[in-house]
This record gives structure tokens, C-alpha cells and sequence, in this order.
């Protein structure tokens, strides 16, 4: 398995790549609407023998400022179980706060995501539309997040 930045030649797979993940359209759908509506910031896939296994996208949030949300991590359901959800996890976080972003939110199992940084408490002082029981953030830099909007705005495409 190898992971790398997505390619203009992925864009096309990774679709269907999701939906088999998912098991269901929209999640495919929310990659499309993430990249055409100019949100996606950095993307990665695995890859074995040049066939997409895995994907994970992180996206620029509308508030907090300088903050991203990584979703969805898609992994095929013939590689599940493998580590690739994970490894692709931590390509993005690592990516993420080289590249200067101050956190990344997630919407899902605390447990799961806690193995990579992302907190539940990080995020409990935050508005969010979502249940704050599966909301986590992965915070760099000890980021005071005391004066910025305390409201957690999803790109338009997760509506």
C-alpha cells in the first residue's frame, strides 16, 4: 500500500470509491461538491498496485478561521480492517499542521479518531449542528481558540 496526494487522474475514481465505503450515494457526492465548490484543501489516496483503496479529504471550514474538517476517510470494504483509514489519517493531520492550518474537526467515533489527536473537550466549547458527543478536534500548536467564533460552520456542501 502506498499513499500519496490525490491526482487529476483519481478525481474520477474516487467517487465510486467512497460510495462503496459508505455504502450509500451522497457521501461520493460530498467529495464532488467539497472540490467543485473550491473547499477540498489537501487530498489523499491510497493506493495498491495503482488501484484506489483509500481516500480522505480535509476541507476548509467556513468558522473557526484557519481550521479544516477531514471528511469523509473512505477505505474499500475488501481493504477494511487494514490500517489504511488510519495511516491515511495521520498523512492528513501531519500535512495539515505543516502546512500552518491551527485544527481539524471531525464528526465521528471519538474513540477511533482519539488514536490520532482529535478530542471531544477541544471541541466542546463550540456551536456545532452536529452531536457534540461525535465532534472532535485535533488542535496544533496549543491554539487558543478564546477569540474566535465559537461556531463550528461546515463548508455549504455538508448541508
Amino acid at each position: 500500500m502506498f499513499v500519496r496526494l490525490t491526482t487529476a487522474r483519481d478525481i474520477a475514481k474516487i467517487p465510486p470509491l467512497v460510495e462503496a465505503a459508505f455504502g450509500r450515494h451522497d457521501e461520493g457526492l460530498l467529495v464532488t461538491e467539497l472540490r467543485d465548490h473550491g473547499d477540498m484543501v489537501l487530498e489523499f489516496v491510497a493506493t495498491d498496485r495503482e488501484q484506489l483503496i483509500g481516500h480522505v479529504m480535509l476541507s476548509r471550514m467556513v468558522s473557526p478561521p484557519l481550521t479544516l474538517v477531514l471528511a469523509p476517510v473512505s477505505v474499500h470494504p475488501d481493504w477494511q480492517g487494514k490500517g489504511i483509514g488510519s495511516t491515511l489519517v495521520r498523512a492528513a493531520t501531519e500535512a495539515a499542521e505543516e502546512a500552518g492550518w491551527t485544527a481539524i474537526f471531525v464528526l465521528g467515533d471519538p474513540n477511533f479518531y482519539g488514536r490520532f489527536g482529535f478530542e471531544v473537550e477541544q471541541a466542546e466549547a463550540f456551536d456545532t449542528p452536529y452531536p457534540h458527543e461525535s465532534t472532535g478536534a485535533c488542535v496544533f500548536n496549543d491554539e487558543d481558540f478564546s477569540t474566535l467564533p465559537l461556531e463550528i460552520i461546515y463548508p455549504r456542501a455538508f448541508s
